[in-house]
C-alpha cells in the first residue's frame, strides 16, 4: 500500500535502505532519491526530491529539492530549490549555496555559507555566520548572528540574542513559552491524557487483535527495527501530503486525494496512541514478565508518553517522535507477515 502511495514520487528513481552500514553514493538521478542509512555519504546530482533519513548525514552533493533527517547532519552542497532539514545538530559548511527558502528544525543549528531567499529555523542553538538574502525566522532559547541577513530577523522575545551581525531589520514576535499557570498546566495534562486513555480503551475494546498484532510484530524489535519504524514513519508524514498535491493534479484523481487525506488524519491522530501502546508493551516485556494485559500496556505506555511529553523542549520532541514512529507502526501493519 505504502509503494502504490509513493509511485509517483519514486518513478523512475533512486530507492537504496540499509540500516544497518555505511552508505556512500556518487551519481547523477534523473528523478527523485531516497537513501535511509546509518552513515550517508552523497555526493549524488538529484534532479527532484533528494531525501536522506539516517544516524549521521554528510550531504556533498547537488539537489533540486533536499529533505533531511538524522542526528548529526553535515550540509556541504548546494541546492537549486527549497530544502526541509530535521536533526540534532545541524551543520553548514560555508561553500553552501541554497537558492531558495530553507526550513531547519534541530538542537543546535550552525549556518555557514549562503542562502538566497527565506529561512525558518526551530532549534534550541542557531549560530548564523553566513550570508541570508532573504527573511530570518528564528524559534530558539539562544541566536548567534556573526554574518549578514539582507532582510528582517524575527525572533521570540524570551531568546538571548548575541552579536547581531550585519542585520538589515529586527522584529521581536511573542515568546516562545507562553506564561501557562500551574493550574492551567494541572487540567491539560489532566485532559490530555484522559483522552488519549479513553481512546485507547475504545479501539482496544473493539480491535483487540490490532494491539496483538503490534506485539507479534515487534516482539523481537532492535534499536535498528525502532530507528526503522522512525524514518519510514517520517517519510509517510513527509511524502503522504506531496502525494495528496499531485493527485489533486490528475483529472481522476480528486476522490482518491480525498480518500488518501482522510487516511492520513486518521493516522496522525492515532499515531501517538500506537507508539503509546508499544513503549508499554517494551516496557511489559523487558520489566514485568508476565502474561500480556492490552489494557495494562497501554496503562503504562500511555503513562510513559504523557509525562514525557510536559517536560519542556523535550516534551516537544517527544510528541512529533511519536508521531512519527505512530505512523511508521501503522504502516508495519499493513505489511503481510
Amino acid at each position: 500500500m505504502l509503494v502504490l502511495f509513493m509511485f509517483p514520487i519514486i518513478n523512475a528513481s533512486c530507492l537504496n535502505f540499509n540500516i544497518n552500514e555505511t552508505i556512500e553514493e556518487e551519481k547523477n538521478v534523473d528523478g527523485s532519491s531516497i537513501i535511509i542509512g546509518n552513515n550517508i555519504e552523497s555526493k549524488n546530482n538529484v534532479h527532484g526530491i533528494d531525501a536522506m533519513i539516517g544516524n549521521n548525514i554528510n550531504f556533498n552533493g547537488i539537489s533540486d529539492y533536499l529533505f533531511l533527517i538524522g542526528n548529526n547532519i553535515n550540509v556541504n552542497g548546494n541546492v537549486s530549490n527549497d530544502g526541509i532539514i530535521i536533526g540534532n545538530v545541524i551543520k553548514f559548511d560555508s561553500n553552501v549555496v541554497v537558492d531558495r527558502d530553507l526550513v531547519i528544525v534541530g538542537s543546535e543549528v550552525i549556518i555557514d555559507g549562503t542562502i538566497k531567499r527565506d529561512v525558518k529555523i526551530y532549534a534550541m542553538n542557531v549560530t548564523i555566520n553566513g550570508n541570508i538574502n532573504g527573511n530570518v525566522d528564528i524559534k530558539s532559547s539562544d541566536i548567534k548572528v556573526n554574518g549578514n541577513i539582507d532582510g528582517v530577523l524575527s525572533y521570540n522575545e524570551d531568546a538571548v540574542i548575541e552579536n547581531k551581525g550585519n542585520v538589515n531589520e529586527l522584529n521581536v514576535t511573542e515568546k516562545m513559552y507562553k506564561d501557562i499557570t500551574f493550574q492551567e498546566k494541572v487540567w491539560q495534562f489532566i485532559t490530555n491524557y484522559g483522552s488519549l486513555l479513553l481512546i485507547f480503551l475504545f479501539f482496544a475494546f473493539i480491535t483487540p487483535k490490532l494491539f496483538k498484532r503490534i506485539e507479534h510484530k515487534n516482539e523481537k524489535l532492535t534499536i535498528l527495527n525502532f530507528f526503522s519504524l522512525f524514518g519510514f514513519g517520517t517519510l509517510s508524514v513527509i511524502l503522504i501530503p506531496i502525494i495528496f498535491i499531485l493527485l489533486l493534479t490528475l483529472v481522476f484523481g480528486t476522490s482518491l486525494a480525498i480518500l488518501l487525506l482522510i487516511f492520513y488524519i486518521v493516522c496522525i491522530w492515532l499515531s501517538s496512541l500506537f507508539t503509546s501502546y508499544l513503549i508499554g508493551y517494551l516496557v511489559w516485556k523487558n520489566i514485568i514478565k508476565k502474561d500480556n494485559n492490552i489494557y495494562l500496556i497501554g496503562l503504562i505506555g500511555i503513562s510513559i508518553i504523557s509525562v514525557l511529553s510536559i517536560i519542556p523542549f523535550i516534551g516537544n520532541l517527544i510528541s512529533v517522535i511519536s508521531i512519527f514512529v505512530g505512523m511508521g507502526i501503522i504502516l508495519q501493519q499493513l505489511k503481510k507477515d
